[in-house]
């Protein structure tokens, strides 16, 4: 029999009924108010016909209003499916009927209608509902259903359980200290797991939510200024963008999560010169968030995303299967309690995504002597130049730091003699030459690793979660979308 774990937010509401949850600056709740809130839209959400295994898509807005629905959904035990608010109305569609969803709340413009609920008729009179009554959890139950992002042909929906998001909040905690005392900057996407994780992280160990619907510089630093904040998760355009704005951080702020992305070194030395306390974390949807995190007080001198989180494992697949030895390069290998429960409906794709009871992330990456992981490339991303293997990533985060190259995307494109060569796209916040690119990477990376073409751009395709859409970049340079640099 599992062992059920009491309802979390009612037990955060008994202990912390009165510490600050969640604010916007201008309406805030305590942990008691939002549990109320949670269980008044649970009793409406009941009404409609939302139980337990029912699943509930989301087209997630930035008003915070979301996070006492989010809460409610769980509340049911009923599965939440967030969709991106930005996709098209047929790529919408597409996933509402990939994950037969028994109800879909938003603003009524979507699909189906009949299964439609109001998001505004949720909160509307909502005082004079009934709180309903909350239960203990079934670790083993689902939770989310989260279609990862970058992918092609048929998605993928990842089916993470309670379980996964209690032993990602807890494996979190334990290794950044995350505690009451603590506050969160939440400027994250709440459709990626990212975003949608901090919310539980919140709740089950007690720190609050300062909360900014879209990420804007000037109003990051001024939620910095009013609320003495210590921890907030960024992609590093975001960072990029904050250094950018020249402005003080205040000394409050002690954990800076920097993922999603490569980061170039340049730009987690410049966070270090401006006191940012900025350290590179390792992720993905099938592991719930975090995997691996450094810390600010590691002073190891290598580019990687540090240690396991405990009691997540880490090894790599090497000629003679998992392996934990230093140096050795393979595709990333995880295992823990925060593993998801497989694919939705996909049960072949879950089997490949699996080495016996390891999880085979697609990323390619070596451990050092003190088992800390840095993150080389995507396996399908290595471009193949005459037999050898290239890492885009590798050439992109050099580009990276050069002081004018705001961002950069490379990829393989053919070549009669090598079968494979990389091209670079970036984009800049001054006109620059091929020469002076080539002349940066000449003293930086091996003469193979050359891009042989350079193209401009005004942004590059990244998800909301900060990663490069690499396939549709290939399909835009195909296109004849950017300008070659001369």
């Amino acid at each position: 029999m599992a062992n059920f774990i009491p309802d979390w937010l009612r037990a955060r509401a008994e202990l912390s009924s009165e510490s600050l949850a969640l604010t916007d600056g201008h309406e805030s709740w305590t942990f008691q108010q939002l549990h109320q809130v949670t269980g008044r839209i649970a009793t409406r959400l009941a009404r409609r016909g939302i139980s337990q295994g029912s699943r509930v898509a989301l087209a997630m807005p930035g008003h915070m209003k979301v996070v006492p629905l989010i809460h409610a959904v769980s509340r049911l035990g009923a599965v939440l499916v967030p969709l991106n608010p930005r996709l098209r109305p047929d790529e919408t569609a597409a996933l509402v009927e990939d994950a037969a969803v028994d109800a879909l709340i938003g603003d009524g413009s979507g699909p189906h209608p009949d299964r439609t609920i109001l998001l505004d008729d949720l909160f509307l009179n909502l005082d004079t509902e009934p709180e309903h009554p909350s239960s203990a959890i079934n670790p083993e139950t689902i939770q989310f259903l989260v279609y990862t992002s970058g992918t092609t042909g048929r998605p993928k929906g990842a089916l993470l359980s309670y379980g996964n998001t209690y032993a990602s909040a807890v494996s979190s905690a334990i290794h950044m200290g995350t505690g009451p005392e603590d506050l969160w900057l939440h400027m994250m996407p709440v459709f990626h797991i990212g975003g949608l994780s901090i919310l539980f992280r919140s709740v089950i160990t007690g720190s609050g939510i300062v909360w900014l619907p879209q990420f804007d510089p000037a109003a990051v630093f001024r939620l910095l200024r009013e609320y003495p904040v210590t921890l907030m998760s960024v992609v590093p355009t975001m960072l990029y963008r904050l250094l950018g704005h020249n402005e003080a951080f205040p000394p409050t702020l002690r954990l800076v999560l920097l993922g999603g992305a490569p980061a170039p070194s340049s730009l987690i030395e410049e966070a270090r010169t401006r006191n940012v306390p900025a350290v590179q974390t390792y992720g993905l949807t099938e592991t719930g968030s975090q995997i691996a995190t450094r810390l600010p007080s590691d002073q190891h001198g290598s580019p990687s995303s540090g240690h396991a989180i405990y009691p997540t494992e880490i090894a790599v697949l090497g000629p003679q299967g998992p392996t934990q030895d230093a140096g050795v390069q393979g595709e990333i290998l995880v295992k823990g309690p925060t593993v998801f429960q497989g694919y939705w409906r996909q049960p072949e794709r879950t089997a490949e995504t699996f080495w016996h009871d390891w999880l085979k992330t697609g990323d390619i990456g070596y451990l050092d002597g003190r088992g800390y992981l840095t993150v080389v490339d995507r396996e399908k991303d290595l471009i193949i130049k005459g037999g050898e293997n290239l890492s885009p990533t590798e050439i992109e985060v050099t580009l990276m730091a050069h002081p004018h190259v705001v961002d950069a995307g490379v990829v393989g494109i053919a070549d009669a003699e090598w079968g494979q060569v990389p091209a670079a796209i970036v984009a800049v916040d001054q006109p620059i030459s091929v020469e002076e690119l080539r002349q940066w990477t000449a003293t930086r990376l091996s003469t193979l690793k050359h891009p042989s073409q350079y193209y401009q751009a005004d942004a590059l395709p990244r998800t909301a979660s900060g990663k490069l859409r690499r396939r549709e970049l290939v399909s835009q340079l195909a296109a004849g979308l950017y300008r070659p640099i001369s």
